[in-house]
C-alpha cells in the first residue's frame, strides 16, 4: 500500500484505539475515520458503508472485536466496495465477556459448540 492508502479503523476503547493508529502510522495509511464503539455491537454492514463512504482501501478491526469472528464474511462485503480487511493479533478470539455481554447465552454456547439443556435433538424418526 501507498503512503496515499485510506483506511478506516475500529475501536471500542482507548488501548484498541492506539493500536489501530500504530498500525495505520507503521504501514502508512492515513486514516480517514475509526468507529469508535464502546459496546463493541458494530455490524458488518456497518463497517462496509463507512469504508465506502470513506472511500477506504482498508479496515482495520481488532483481533479482540466480536466482528473478528465474522471475518470471513466481512472481507467478502469489504471486498464488494474495493476495500480489504486487517484483523489485528488473534483473529477470531474476542474476549468472553464483550461476546456475553452483545449474544443471548444460548446464542453464545452455540457458537461454543455447547448445548443448554432446552436444546436436546430430537430423535424421532
Amino acid at each position: 500500500m501507498s503512503q496515499h492508502s485510506v483506511a478506516v479503523g475500529y475501536a471500542r476503547d482507548t488501548s484498541q484505539l492506539a493500536v489501530v493508529q500504530a498500525h495505520a502510522r507503521d504501514h502508512g495509511y492515513r486514516l480517514a475515520h475509526v468507529i469508535d464503539d464502546s459496546r463493541d455491537a458494530a455490524t458488518i454492514s456497518q463497517l462496509t458503508k463507512q469504508a465506502m463512504d470513506r472511500g477506504a482501501d482498508v479496515v482495520i478491526l481488532p483481533g479482540d472485536a466480536i466482528l473478528s469472528t465474522a471475518r470471513k464474511r466481512l472481507e467478502k462485503e469489504l471486498t464488494s466496495v474495493g476495500a480489504r480487511c486487517v484483523v489485528l493479533g488473534a483473529p477470531s478470539a474476542p474476549a468472553r465477556a464483550a461476546l456475553e455481554r452483545v449474544m443471548p447465552r444460548r446464542d453464545f454456547d452455540a457458537t461454543r459448540g455447547r448445548h443448554t439443556k432446552g436444546a436436546a435433538q430430537r430423535t424421532d424418526a
